[in-house]
């Protein structure tokens, strides 16, 4: 008989079962992970020395680009090496406090690199729609008050998370199809469940996505404003160039959350491996494309990256 135990306890396990239903094809599902990892890694930590040696980088824009790659280098760290453990061994046990302590590096991580977004998107509209007041207003000041700002909200909001978990009864070994804990899975499968845990979804996507998603929205809005109210070609090609990598970081991100959302809505009329890789989705895409993006539409980066690769062939 099944017997359930108060979640403060050490002895409950989560057993994380990742594709039961393709257990002889997770070698092959665990290359392309590999490959987000290695690219998440070397592309992040490439991007943050470019910024940190470059002295014509050291500019608030920058500054905020520098802090999302070390953001997508933790939750890489935090969840990917895990996975592809879980993977290449089919399952995974793991202890109730390190589930919980994944569990809230992830939303808090998360919720940081949102913030961060929403700070670069003001950066951004003040740029193209108040360029005169720019250098007053985005000072290196603003970005360190923002960052704390952002970091302390993201903390606030991911620390009530392992407490609520911990008020939850679970079985003694719970067997999760998931390739890391994650928030709503772990209530889904307690065997009880309080309103509170789950009323605190809601909070956090009215308290944080929300409010960032809908500030993002209105600064793209200004900005495609003014942007067509330029009559130079020259001004609205440098518009657009100034915006077009922090749209494409945004639409990254949000794509990928907004679609695990989603499935998450609808997640008992889909098969549990298509929810799996739909969550893996808003862990996996930002931290492996955006520094792709850093390189390919940030100008600046691009040709610093280009002048380094020229004199690595001089050398050799």
């Amino acid at each position: 008989m099944t017997t359930t135990n108060n979640s403060i306890s050490q002895d409950v396990d989560f057993l994380l079962l990742a594709f039961p239903a393709f257990q002889d094809l997770q070698y092959m599902i665990s290359v392309p992970f590999s490959i987000m990892l290695l690219v998440a890694l070397f592309g992040n930590i490439t991007v943050f020395l470019i910024i940190f040696t470059e002295n014509s980088l050291h500019e608030p824009m920058y500054y905020f680009m520098s802090i999302l790659t070390v953001i997508d280098l933790l939750i890489s760290v935090t969840v990917l090496p895990e996975m592809l453990v879980m993977l290449w061994f089919g399952q995974q046990a793991i202890k109730l406090d390190v589930c919980f302590t994944q569990m809230t590096f992830i939303v808090l991580f998360l919720g940081m690199e949102s913030g961060i977004l929403l700070l670069m998107a003001f950066d951004r509209y003040t740029a193209v729609c108040n360029p005169l007041r720019y250098s007053g207003i985005i000072t290196n000041t603003f970005v360190l008050k923002g960052s704390l700002f952002t970091a302390v909200r993201s903390f606030c909001t991911a620390l009530p998370l392992p407490l609520l978990a911990r008020m939850l009864p679970f079985c003694r070994i719970s067997t999760l199809y998931h390739v890391f804990c994650e928030y709503p899975a772990i209530i889904n499968f307690a065997c009880a469940r309080t309103s509170l845990s789950i009323s605190y979804l809601y909070i956090l996507l009215t308290v944080a996505a929300a409010p960032d998603a809908a500030l993002i929205g209105l600064s793209y809005f200004m900005i495609v404003k003014t942007v067509l109210t330029l009559k130079s070609k020259q001004s609205w090609e440098k518009a657009v160039s100034t915006c077009s990598s922090h749209f494409f970081l945004i639409l990254s991100f949000y794509l990928s959350t907004s679609l695990t959302l989603i499935v998450s809505i609808f997640e008992n009329n889909i098969p549990a491996y298509i929810r799996i890789i739909f969550s893996v989705l808003y862990i996996t895409i930002p931290p492996t494309l955006n520094p792709l993006i850093y390189g390919i539409k940030t100008k600046e980066i691009r040709l610093v990256i280009i002048k380094q690769l020229r004199k690595c062939r001089i050398i050799s």
